[in-house]
């Protein structure tokens, strides 16, 4: 195959995430222009770890649930569960390396109850996950009180991961958040386990049929998410040293742009982890633009609500219009 084939072949194979590449060009053109401060070192290092970091851990365990053509939108309400289980641990005196562990385990528990609720029972994960957001911020209201914990309640051990730098520069978290990426693009395309994820989502029938639990996977998806969703919450602590029952109400808006517009069908089967992380810096960058500009948060969630529809409705109308131009132009019997 000539160079000129091969390179045609890559950009009809990732025309989205071309696509995605270039708005990031402009959106960071656009964002040094609006704002001087914005290429600033510590500003872009500092704005990727507040738009980044919590967001990007719970999207990369939401992509596993969508994968397989399934849902989970309790995990930021997980999150809260673990930000005020690891705020008591901490008050009880338990070591931090005890603490995580059994703060994982119950989010990785949460998210296998979730699993096991819509395979069981053959329940849509919407309704499913829909009624454990209740259930999951009534339990964190239980753990934490009406007015949950302040920075005094934990240890200074408790916070590194979300607080510290190396050299006082680059953001623990997000290098934690850059392994996480490059751990699901070898997990999810470069695995058999990630292979199964796409046959799920495409086709479930036939992946039953050559031998593999649909259900096991399924499951699998929602206590990975799960895992994730603690870990989110170990960075949470870190950044914003509270918590409360009502933490990371907000984010699951932005979770879910980042992965219609990474462009994961929901549907599963479709997506890769490329376009997951060029969807997070993008809407990262624009929101840090917009903070940096002074824009309204409620203008701000506007403009993500927007970019969530237009990232849903885009790639219906350029499939429509390839099919129509396949019909008008292909080859006639």
């Amino acid at each position: 195959m000539s160079r000129g084939a091969r390179v045609r072949v890559f950009l009809r194979t990732y025309s989205w995430e071309a696509f995605l590449f270039g708005l990031l060009v402009v959106a960071v053109l656009a964002a040094s222009l609006v704002s001087p401060l914005y290429l600033g070192v510590f500003q872009i290092l500092y704005s990727l770890q507040q738009s980044m970091a919590i967001t990007g851990i719970l999207a990369v365990g939401f992509m596993f649930i969508v994968l397989v053509g399934e849902i989970d939108i309790s995990l930021p309400a997980l999150a809260a569960v673990a930000t005020v289980s690891f705020a008591h641990l901490s008050m009880m005196g338990v070591p931090v390396w005890a603490a995580i562990l059994l703060m994982l385990c119950v989010t990785g528990l949460g998210g296998l109850f979730n699993g096991l609720l819509v395979v069981t029972f053959s329940l849509p994960s919407m309704a499913v996950t829909l009624g454990m957001i209740a259930v999951y911020r009534a339990v964190a209201l239980w753990i934490g009180g009406s007015d949950g914990f302040g920075m005094d309640a934990f240890q200074p051990s408790y916070v590194w991961l979300g607080s510290e730098a190396i050299a006082n520069v680059v953001p623990i978290s997000l290098v934690f958040l850059v392994v996480l990426f490059i751990a699901a693009y070898l997990v999810v395309h470069r695995t058999a386990y990630g292979r199964l994820l796409y046959a799920t989502g495409n086709n479930r029938k036939a992946t039953y049929m050559s031998g593999h639990s649909v259900k096991a996977i399924i499951v699998g998806t929602y206590v990975i998410a799960g895992v994730l969703a603690g870990a989110a919450a170990l960075v949470f602590v870190g950044q914003y040293q509270s918590a409360r029952s009502d933490n990371l109400t907000e984010i699951l808006l932005f979770v879910v742009a980042c992965i219609a517009l990474g462009g994961f069908s929901l549907e599963g089967g479709k997506g890769n982890v490329v376009g997951l992380v060029l969807s997070i810096l993008l809407l990262g960058t624009i929101q840090n633009a917009m903070g940096l500009t002074n824009v309204d948060g409620s203008i701000q969630t506007l403009v993500i609500g927007l970019i969530l529809a237009l990232s849903i409705i885009l790639p219906v109308i350029l499939r429509q219009l390839k099919k129509t131009r396949a019909t008008r132009w292909g080859p006639k019997p």
